[in-house]
């Protein structure tokens, strides 16, 4: 039974930091299927060398269905793109099994770009990286969220006010 715990827990933590990038929802309109899937099976590979995941091919299975619904972005990347993105996971799960999970000690360098300082933080936020980025959600602000923004970022409500005289 903890075995079965550390894998769900694991599992759990790889899958929520996924649906923080991927949208769920339902429908037939799933953009991108197969790319979610290539991206998260180089995920699982790689992460089971940072801890993340104990069993590749449940973690595999778990993203199979999960990719059932596709990019939340609703676009679909280039196959360039997926690639570049695929290849930065798997550079960053070898420098975690070469030891060296410092992004500023791996040969070659995993990323052109990144917010992350290590590669296991590559693997589990792989949209931080610039080959990645495609992955990130655009954050959409609701209305009341929007009246909080600064001055400076409103628009200019005398531009409008002159508007309607």
């Amino acid at each position: 039974m903890p075995a079965f715990r550390s894998t769900s827990a694991a599992l759990w933590a790889f899958g929520y930091t996924f649906l923080v990038v991927q949208a769920a929802g339902c429908g037939a309109d799933a953009v991108a299927v197969d790319e979610c899937r290539d991206i998260e099976s180089a995920r699982c590979e790689a992460g089971v060398f940072c801890g993340l995941v104990d069993d590749v091919a449940e973690c595999k299975r778990f993203y199979r269905d999960h990719c059932l619904h596709g990019f939340a972005s609703g676009d679909r990347p280039g196959s360039p793109q997926v690639k570049a993105c695929i290849a930065t996971i798997q550079a960053a799960g070898r420098c975690a099994k070469a030891g060296t999970p410092e992004l500023s000690t791996c040969t070659p360098a995993v990323s052109a770009k990144t917010v992350h300082s290590t590669a296991c933080e590559v693997i589990l936020n792989p949209e931080g990286v610039q080959e990645c980025e495609f992955l990130a959600t655009p954050v959409v602000l609701p209305d009341a969220a929007a009246d909080a923004l600064p001055e400076a970022a409103a628009p200019d409500s005398a531009a409008n006010d002159a508007g309607s005289d």
